[in-house]
């Protein structure tokens, strides 16, 4: 009989040693009812598709908290007793093709034997979702078989942030593409940083980069001529999709700039400000709420009194305060650091 192997042509083949499969404990993984409060340690991670076109991810993930996995023509009872051999020998007969069968005894035997130290992970919706799970494999009435997770499924961190598919790495995402059900997670590393909300030693160096970048940028937006610091808000607007519709300082003291939004036909109104204190916002404040034609008033200045700048994580509703840090944030974001650096050298 040929021997079960784990080598394959296959980029995303599960990797393993099938003459041990059940890994070596470090240690239990962490378990809980919905919270994890501390880093989780899996000794690996595997990837899971429920079901054939994600058939059973809402009812693995929403209702039932389990696994699930096809391949009813395996043998319940020989999986439960661990002859991998004869269900190899059992698939051969119906694959007619002994790597289909091999790759396929592979993955039901991971399902069958990985224990609570291994983390699954899958794809619903837009997000990741994970669990630890216990193996207690439960035979359905169409022969397919399930496995319990404890606690339930966490499309987040630990610390609470989404676990969103679109600020994943493409390398993780590609196991979307695999062409069996059970794979090994090779971003390993990757996968456990994101779910403990850390973030690699380049990450954090690259941010603290970011920041030093910005706040540079925000001390030349500070020495900025009046008109060139109207320009560079101007600019920043169009940059986020915006069209100037009308430039009304001339005519109406309350706006610098008139925009709309072509997608919802909102408009915004600006009022840009060399400096400004937190009695002068006000009374422009109080001005705008008169304006029945605008959805939004940007008062934006660029040098802001103490009592202005503490007044800006407090306000709410149709009135948005734009101070330098938060300028500064936007110019770099929207490609403009050259354009300041230019004009302030």
């Amino acid at each position: 009989m040929k021997k079960l192997e784990a080598d394959f042509d296959d980029d995303l083949m599960p990797e393993y040693d099938l003459k041990s499969l059940r890994v070596r404990r470090l240690g239990p993984a962490r378990k809980s009812f919905g919270t994890f409060n501390a880093p989780i340690k899996p000794t690996r991670a595997l990837y899971i598709k429920l079901g054939q076109g994600g058939a059973w991810e809402n009812e693995c993930i929403n209702e039932t908290q389990t696994l699930r996995l096809g391949y009813q023509e395996a043998s319940h009872e020989l999986c439960i007793q661990k002859r991998w051999d004869l269900v190899l020998e059992e698939l051969r007969t119906l694959r007619k093709d002994v790597g289909a069968a091999t790759r396929d005894t592979n993955q039901i035997r991971l399902f069958f034997e990985s224990d609570e130290t291994v983390l699954w992970t899958t794809f619903f919706g837009d997000r990741l979702y994970w669990c630890f799970s216990e193996p207690k494999i439960t035979l359905l009435t169409d022969l397919s078989k399930t496995r319990p997770v404890i606690g339930e499924w966490h499309s987040r961190d630990i610390t609470g942030n989404s676990l969103q598919k679109n600020q994943l790495s493409g390398k993780l995402l590609s196991m979307e593409g695999f062409r069996g059900t059970i794979c090994t997670v090779r971003e390993f590393d990757y996968l456990i940083q994101k779910i403990n909300g850390e973030q690699s030693h380049e990450t954090k160096e690259a941010l603290e980069s970011l920041r030093i970048f910005e706040q540079n940028i925000e001390s030349l937006i500070r020495r900025l001529h009046w008109k060139d610091f109207e320009i560079l808000i101007d600019l920043i607007f169009r940059q986020a999709g915006w069209q100037r519709v009308g430039v009304l300082g001339e005519t109406e003291k309350t706006i610098d700039l008139d925009l709309l939004s072509p997608i919802t036909l909102e408009r915004y109104a600006v009022q840009i400000k060399s400096k400004a204190s937190q009695a002068e916002f006000e009374n422009y404040q109080r001005r705008f709420a008169d304006m029945q034609s605008y959805n939004r008033l940007y008062f934006v200045v660029h040098t802001p009194t103490d009592d202005l700048v503490e007044l800006e994580g407090e306000l709410s509703g149709d009135v948005e305060l734009l101070l330098p840090a938060k300028i500064a944030d936007l110019t770099v974001k929207y490609g403009l650091a050259d354009w300041v650096i230019s004009k302030a050298s």
